[in-house]
């Protein structure tokens, strides 16, 4: 068995992970590393998608590897003598494109096995988003020579090129309506989609067997997963936590990996050395009520993840509470289709207290069209808002605050229900929201800008991940051989706490095989 951390050793995201064992490679994750992504990249300065993958290998975004890259991405005379890194798969944890943002640079032929959740998240977040070619996670836009300059690439003309759709393996339940959904174009009356095939994993990835199990996270379908090797079963956790409203199915994932007595275990450490939970989601809904109640008559606005279905059903149930609706955006209304299709009963689109703040569009896309006429009925328009307020919670974030000049509210609540920044480049969007919120004189609960730094009391946000606390409970109820942190600014956390008990904590060297 090889083990080698390509990505996200010492970092929270960019995770990847290659495994090899019996001549067969595999991928763990294959996210985007926001924090070296950071050093070079911006909003307004981005890579030249004209120059395909040089720019990323240039500056060390992309692995320097060779045989698992999209051919189509190499410019005109760029052919850098790169090692093969023999992958005969890749097992996706979770839709959060800190673990699957750069699968778009990968061979589309390469299977890529998911929870159906998490598949159905991944082709939503790309037909409804901006995303660049490297974020092309669910099918790809084939590039083409332009023809006036072989050196920069192009996309081929909808009309005569097909969006390629990538292998799917899914881990869990493969339905009818999941299978029709990965295989469809995104405008069917645009650019044809070459779908590959859709099918349910067979327990094995190649000569290797593996086992996915369903874990709690801020996002639905994430997935833990472990893989028998040579040398016993390798186990890795992706993201997960144990104070969620589905703490359950962390708890049965930890008594199952037990069970294997293990040779390995990969954890994620991103709150390593933080005491407790702090906020449970229980905690949030509670919270958010009280206040919600306090602002009887007034707009709502909650700002949370878009991907975080269970804070939206935390905020569904306060609207309904209240007596409010929920309005969600059209691109959120999209992946909650696209959710129900993959889990039935994840369907909120049929809860009476949910509606579509129908936003003022020049163009339409075809998917937001679609919506449109599939759910004319849950449709509100702004002036039904600025007409009665007091009937309704905006799930809004920092970029749609745009919408307000339209509403032009006087006074109201926006209750900040997400993760605190951690970047410089965060806090500036902060600081530029609370900008936003004291034009329009709006309660806020959830952050406050003291002097020029944004703060972040608890109480109004669950994290997705797991305390340090239970980190080491986790730990030592799977009790490995051996234990690899991961996903970490603070991986001495873990061999600290766990010096001189039986689990050999390794230490994560980024880029170095780790075990031989």
């Amino acid at each position: 068995m090889r083990l080698r951390i390509l990505d996200g050793a010492t970092t929270v995201g960019g995770t990847k992970i290659y495994l090899e064992s019996q001549g067969t490679g595999l991928l763990l994750d294959f996210g985007i590393n926001y924090k070296r992504w950071g050093l070079y990249f911006e909003e307004y300065l981005q890579p030249r998608a004209a120059r395909g993958i040089l720019d990323l290998l240039a500056l060390g975004l992309a692995l320097p590897v060779g045989g698992i890259y999209r051919p189509d991405l190499f410019p005109q005379g760029y052919h850098p003598d790169l090692p093969e890194l023999p992958v005969e798969g890749i097992l996706i944890s979770h839709a959060h494109l800190d673990h699957c943002g750069l699968l778009g640079l990968l061979r589309p032929e390469i299977p890529v096995h998911a929870s159906a959740l998490t598949a159905a998240v991944m082709k939503a977040v790309q037909e409804s988003g901006q995303l660049d070619y490297y974020s092309e996670m669910a099918y790809i836009n084939p590039r083409l020579p332009r023809e006036a300059d072989p050196r920069a690439l192009r996309g081929a003309d909808w009309r005569k090129g097909s969006y390629q759709g990538r292998r799917w393996v899914i881990t869990d339940r493969l339905s009818g309506p999941i299978k029709e959904f990965l295989t469809s174009p995104p405008n069917p009356r645009g650019r044809r989609l070459a779908a590959q095939p859709v099918e349910e994993a067979a327990g094995h990835l190649a000569k290797l067997a593996y086992r996915a199990f369903p874990v709690d996270h801020s996002i639905p379908g994430a997935s833990a997963y472990a893989v028998e090797t040579d040398r016993g079963w390798v186990v890795y956790t992706g993201d997960l936590r144990l104070h969620g409203g589905q703490a359950e199915l962390t708890e049965a994932f930890v008594a199952a990996a037990r069970a294997l007595r293990p040779y390995l275990l990969i954890i994620e450490g991103t709150r390593a050395g933080v005491a407790g939970p702090r906020t449970s989601e229980a905690e949030v809904y509670e919270n958010a009520l009280r206040l919600v109640r306090e602002h009887a008559g007034e707009l709502v606005l909650a700002d949370f993840g878009p991907r975080n279905i269970e804070r939206l059903k935390t905020f569904l149930m306060i609207a309904q509470a209240t007596g409010r609706r929920l309005l969600v955006l059209a691109k959120d209304a999209h992946l909650l289709g696209a959710i129900a299709a993959a889990a039935p009963e994840w369907d909120l689109l049929q809860h009476p207290a949910l509606g579509i703040f129908d936003e003022v569009k020049v163009e339409p896309q075809a998917w937001e069209e679609q919506l449109r006429e599939r759910y004319p009925a849950r449709l509100v328009p702004l002036e039904e808002v600025h007409r009665a307020p007091g009937e309704f919670v905006l799930a809004f974030s920092y970029w749609d605050l745009k919408h307000l000049l339209d509403l032009a509210p006087r006074g109201g609540l926006y209750i900040y229900s997400s993760s605190e920044s951690y970047t410089e480049e965060q806090e500036i969007d902060m600081r530029r929201l609370w900008n936003w919120l004291e034009f329009f004189r709006f309660d806020v609960a959830g952050f406050f800008v003291e002097g020029d730094e944004p703060r972040f009391p608890e109480g109004l946000h669950a994290s997705g991940h797991a305390s340090g606390a239970d980190l080491l409970w986790l730990a030592r109820e799977i009790s490995p051989q051996f234990l690899l942190p991961v996903h970490t600014e603070r991986p001495e956390f873990f061999h600290e706490r766990l010096r001189g008990e039986p689990i050999r904590v390794l230490p994560a060297r980024e880029g170095e095989e780790v075990l031989k």
